[in-house]
């Protein structure tokens, strides 16, 4: 694993003009008059980047390292909540991308200028970086925070080792509110309401849009697909969906609360099954819900005219015409020992731009080992229909596709994650 590294190193910074003499390049410091260990690129130190992909059962977290030659994809927020979109045919629309060859395709308008964002990591000083930002802004509007008062900010600006954790947004908020007078209030990141006596879990901010505040972003995409593609001037610039990756929650089993935590970290399901669990919208507890199954159907059918079964046929009719195959991610918990929170959800669409446009079929993932299918059995007597769940993805797939994120990507996932049922039968 230690050559693998060297390699990906070499691969990232090699330049052409270096030919075979590459070893030049990279050099390490001598320690007692004998060479470290340390690989420097001419002198400069590398750095190595890490990656969170869920918690120990203590809390702390799983980090794995990321492959030295990884460069973070950059993305564009194009939706929220509530989107307007359209199903039209591909031979419609001009200069879309040759590589899909989807008869029909989805369009889709943002309908809000601000985004619902419930920033759950903010908890951790200087980790969200744009929430801390968003926070120490004015006119933005802010739930379930605790009301601080000067006191608590020159409290918090005592520690000064968890204080210089802040990033400079929030650093500045806080010192601000340490020279107010009494009777003001602030709200810090890292510190949510105060719910009989513990911290909340449903902290939430609007947030305004990113392609609004900075357009540079948009234009750049849009420009760069216009330029690759040779889209005249005059012609619109199409960003159809390509890929369906939603999020499905899942919970342990809690005091008054049935458990739904029998998906592996990705799922595929075939289009019956995967309307099955949109239909009757099977989701587990969420920190801002009150059981299964109100994650969204709650939460959004107030900003939504249609009746649900024109809203549904909708929605199956556009994933017959687009043929669109929906791959879903667990968040909250893989089976009911592993929590993952979103960060499994945050990583896939880092994997599945890194796929070739075949990749993502998932019949070709089918035919390749990448996706096992689940079979019913019986446990206790009865017959459980696991086969609704569709298939699963393998040890292979995280080999092979992982890999081109994490250095040693077989250790992501434990023997008891890819197979939730080996964590708890009757859980």
């Amino acid at each position: 694993m230690y050559v693998k590294g060297l390699v990906f190193i070499v691969k990232r910074f090699y330049k052409k003009e270096w030919g075979d003499n590459w070893r030049e390049h990279f050099t390490v410091d001598s320690v007692n008059g004998k060479p470290g260990n340390e690989l420097r690129l001419r002198n400069h130190r590398l750095y190595a980047a890490y990656l969170r992909v869920g918690f120990e059962k203590d809390g702390s977290w799983r980090t794995y390292k990321l492959r030295q030659d990884f460069v973070g994809a950059h993305k564009l927020q194009m939706e929220d909540d509530i989107t307007a979109s359209t199903v039209v045919p591909a031979r419609e629309l001009n200069y879309l991308n040759p590589d899909y060859d989807n008869p029909s395709v989805k369009i889709t308008e943002n309908c809000e200028y601000r985004f619902f964002q419930r920033p759950d990591e903010a908890i951790n000083r200087g980790y969200d970086k744009q929430a801390e930002a968003d926070l120490a802004k004015p006119n933005t509007f802010i739930s379930n925070f605790q009301p601080l008062t000067p006191d608590d900010a020159r409290e918090i600006m005592e520690n000064a080792i968890l204080f210089d954790k802040y990033t400079e947004p929030m650093k500045k908020i806080i010192r601000k509110a340490a020279l107010n007078p009494e009777g003001t209030y602030f709200v810090s990141s890292s510190h949510p309401r105060i719910v009989n006596g513990k911290p909340g879990k449903n902290v939430r901010y609007l947030q305004d849009r990113s392609d609004i505040l900075n357009p540079r972003e948009r234009y750049l995409a849009q420009m760069g697909i216009r330029l690759y593609r040779k889209i005249p001037a005059d012609s619109p610039v199409y960003f159809p969906v390509n890929t369906v990756l939603p999020g499905r929650r899942n919970n342990p089993p809690e005091p008054g609360i049935r458990p739904l935590a029998v998906y592996n970290p990705i799922h595929y399901q075939e289009l019956p099954e995967l309307f099955m669990d949109f239909i009757c919208s099977l989701t587990g507890k969420s920190p801002s819900t009150t059981g299964a199954g109100s994650e969204g159907a709650l939460t959004k059918a107030p900003f939504n005219a249609l009746v649900p079964t024109s809203d549904l046929n909708n929605a199956l009719v556009s994933f017959i015409l687009t043929g669109y195959d929906g791959f879903t991610t667990a968040a909250g918990y893989v089976g009911p020992k592993y929590r993952v929170d979103h960060d499994i959800s945050l990583l896939v669409p880092e994997i599945w731009c890194r796929l070739k446009v075949k990749e993502r079929d998932p019949e070709y993932m089918k035919n390749n080992g990448y996706l096992e299918k689940i079979r019913d059995f019986k446990h206790k007597g009865k017959m459980v229909y696991a086969s609704r769940l569709g298939y699963r993805i393998t040890e292979k797939f995280v080999q092979d596709f992982f890999g081109r994120v994490f250095e040693d990507p077989h250790t992501v996932f434990n023997e008891e994650m890819p197979k939730p049922e080996l964590q708890s039968m009757d859980d």
